[in-house]
């Protein structure tokens, strides 16, 4: 029975691993995609280790952690400062493998888009609920104000935000239900990110220029070159946490949740700062909401509104590299945004940076596939009556 077990875990490994092919003409941005399942790995075992010590209770959440982990626990202060910190790598990652992704339209493998995204917003669910669970100044006012966002829910929103609270404010039993939300969906992440990959190994890897390569190799060897890169992360990993492990948190974290002491400036953190200025450049609080959630699960249907594009690699594409860096650096401007105070003058730059985010996803990248389609075609078909004629 455990040699059966064994071999079938090992043809597993070599199908996966060994013997997987991939193109030759791979560069280093696929290798955030390994870069990722690291993060995972850390996040998963460092959160098991704190959750063993973790106090959900509201009285002693905050103390559970600066004292009891960060203080009395062997390694406690190493676990948490790992998980803290990996948290924004992750997510820096994330936002590039997106970006890869979607410059390379590998968005068109719809099962793998799918399963991505997937991943990707239970990452941030978890990293929310994580947030929460702190139990800080911040902590305490993030969780107020998103769950009563439930309360625009037709009919039903003032009775979903009391179930949610588990009463009639934010306490001990919101604590507790994020406690578990943040447990299971970071467990449940893993479990998509394994699929994900298995997905990626049953249609294939994608390569830069967008067509089938018939020159592979093992994927042992871009493990290595993989490594190189994870040797990096590392060492940045390694210097926040042993030497700027506060550096990602808010100060207003490090008091502890009083509900009667309203910070100044509530901001969340970076990886949530583009969504938060498309929510607050809407004056009403629901087309405010409705924005802000369509913004994060818009980039879904890219498959649908650029169907029509036939040419995959962007080498021989010149509009959609310009629409592609244009989207890059508004939704980067728009992080810039949220972490400014509201002023009339950022309030009108977050509303043109709102409309560009939803302008470029629903007409510039529909409109733009089918223009550098027609322009390739009637190139090609130039070239083609020349070569006749001579």
């Amino acid at each position: 029975m455990r040699k059966n077990i064994l071999s079938k875990l090992l043809n597993f490994i070599d199908k996966h691993v060994r013997y997987y092919q991939t193109p030759v003409n791979l560069s280093f941005v696929y290798t955030f995609g390994s870069l990722l399942g690291i993060c995972m790995l850390l996040q998963i075992a460092s959160g098991f280790f704190l959750s063993m010590f973790y106090n959900s209770d509201t009285s002693q959440a905050w103390l559970s952690i600066e004292y009891d982990i960060m203080r009395e626990i062997n390694f406690g202060w190493f676990a948490r400062n790992l998980h803290v910190n990996v948290v924004s790598f992750m997510f820096f990652f994330l936002y590039i493998h997106l970006a890869k992704a979607i410059y390379f339209r590998s968005f068109t493998r719809v099962k793998l888009w799918f399963s991505g995204w997937a991943i990707f917003l239970l990452v941030m669910l978890a990293a929310f609920s994580g947030y929460i669970l702190v139990w800080g100044q911040m902590s305490l006012w993030a969780a107020t104000v998103i769950t009563n966002f439930f309360s625009s829910v037709p009919l039903i929103g003032s009775e979903l935000v009391e179930w949610i609270w588990g009463g009639f404010t934010v306490s001990k039993p919101t604590l507790t239900r994020f406690f578990s939300i943040h447990f299971l969906s970071g467990l449940i992440a893993g479990f998509l990110s394994i699929l994900h990959i298995l997905v990626l190994h049953e249609e294939g890897s994608s390569n830069p220029i967008g067509t089938k390569s018939f020159d592979n190799t093992n994927f042992t060897v871009f493990l290595y070159k993989d490594l190189f890169y994870i040797n990096i992360f590392f060492f940045f990993l390694s210097y926040f946490v042993f030497f700027r492990p506060e550096y990602f948190m808010h100060p207003a974290n490090f008091e502890k949740a009083d509900p009667y002491k309203t910070p100044k400036n509530i901001v969340p953190e970076w990886y949530f700062l583009p969504f938060y200025t498309i929510l607050k450049s809407i004056p009403y609080k629901t087309p405010g909401i409705i924005a802000m959630g369509f913004s994060i699960v818009s980039l879904i249907i890219l498959p649908f509104v650029d169907k029509h594009t036939m040419i995959k690699t962007p080498a021989i594409r010149f509009l959609w590299k310009h629409v592609f860096w244009f989207f890059v650096f508004n939704f980067i401007f728009l992080g810039w945004l949220g972490e400014q105070p509201l002023t009339d003058f950022i309030l009108t730059l977050s509303r043109f940076s709102t409309s560009a985010y939803f302008f470029c996803i629903f007409f510039l990248i529909p409109f733009v596939g089918m223009f550098d389609t027609k322009l390739i075609t009637e190139y090609t078909k130039e070239e083609n009556e020349k070569k006749n004629k001579l």
